[in-house]
């Protein structure tokens, strides 16, 4: 960054940023108020807002704005300027967090500032690649999918003339890492803006339940990608993309039961949901049982996952029968269980017999 003179502005001229990448998941980016709750929400203004209470504001790290007319646009220092605002009584938080920002305004010890310490710059262009090693490389770094989003902007502010390969290798020098890791970044964002666009396909989520780090990580398996008609995870255009599997695997993923459980369930099983959706079988008890422990042992095919399931029934009765003499006090509900468990084995053991000696 150039050398400047920084400069005192009073806060009531300064905005926030409506393109700042962390505000991306917000209606609207414009709406002072749902900054204010993302900020509280997400980027714990109220940690900042008790350091500046107690120890007044660090002017050594100036807001980066630009003006426009005679206001101001902050670029980088959203969070600040929010705990700014708030410590000082310029804007409100919402209802359900009024209680906790007062405790802290009660407790700070110096006044809040009216004016900030900013450097001026005369576009956002100028400030852009700075965020990147600040936030994608740095030690404030944003979630995964601020990173895809200010990776696109630098991409069409900069590079929109390049061919693909060279956008990425650009993007990559600019935040210093790797053009693999650039190029699925900005893949999982067409994913996500697309089912976005789509409302996520009539499915009962929102924004809020997709977690785009668990898109971005599906991206590392060779079958996920192939499966949604992509050609790579840097297949950033998607343009052979196959919307119903996007819709299936958003649904697995995201969509939750009542008790609030996915398919999916954790990221781990990313490599279960991998090899389910090689297999039109499996695919089909997925969707039929919602049990990806289930379908996936049908990825070898009904016969093997038959001979999987029998072999796991076998190792099952085997721990039984080894811990009933270390068991003091069996039960009637022991026996009860036991009777079905029989019954049912039995019923397997019959209809094999007599498929075979058909």
């Amino acid at each position: 960054m150039p050398n400047q003179q920084v400069e005192l502005i009073d806060t009531n001229q300064i905005d926030f940023d409506p393109e700042n990448p962390r505000f991306y998941r917000l209606n609207d980016a414009h709406s002072v108020a749902a900054v204010i709750e993302e900020m509280l929400d997400d980027e714990r203004v109220q940690d900042l807002m008790l350091s500046i209470g107690q120890k007044y504001y660090f002017d050594g790290e100036p807001l980066l704005v630009t003006k426009t007319g005679e206001r101001y646009t902050v670029i980088e220092g959203n969070r600040r300027l929010a705990a700014v605002k708030l410590l000082n009584g310029e804007v409100q938080p919402p209802s359900r967090r009024k209680n906790s920002v007062a405790a802290i305004k009660s407790e700070s010890i110096v006044t809040p500032p009216k004016k900030l310490p900013c450097l001026i710059y005369k576009s956002r262009r100028e400030i852009l690649r700075y965020l990147g090693y600040r936030h994608i490389t740095g030690v404030q770094q944003w979630d995964s999918l601020s990173k895809a989003k200010y990776l696109a902007q630098l991409r069409d502010e900069f590079y929109p003339s390049l061919a693909k390969a060279e956008q990425i290798r650009s993007l990559a020098n600019d935040i210093g890492s790797k053009p693999d890791y650039v190029a699925q970044l900005l893949t999982a964002l067409s994913l996500y803006i697309r089912a976005e666009s789509s409302k996520f396909y009539g499915l009962p989520i929102e924004q809020k339940d997709v977690s785009f780090s668990l898109i971005t990580t599906a991206l590392s398996y060779k079958k996920i990608v192939e499966w949604l008609g992509l050609e790579g995870k840097s297949d950033i255009e998607i343009p052979s993309l196959n919307e119903e599997n996007l819709k299936r695997a958003l649904g697995w993923m995201f969509s939750k039961d009542q008790l609030g459980r996915t398919v999916l369930g954790e990221s781990r099983n990313l490599s279960e949901l991998a090899a389910v959706v090689t297999s039109e079988d499996a695919i089909a008890v997925l969707e039929d049982t919602g049990k990806l422990s289930e379908a996936f042992l049908y990825t070898d095919g009904p016969q093997i996952a038959l001979e999987k399931a029998l072999e796991e029934v076998s190792k099952r009765t085997a721990v039984v029968w080894n811990m009933l003499p270390k068991t003091n006090s069996l039960t009637n509900d022991n026996l009860d269980q036991s009777d079905n468990v029989f019954e049912q084995v039995k019923a397997i053991r019959n209809y094999i017999r007599d498929k075979l000696e058909d």
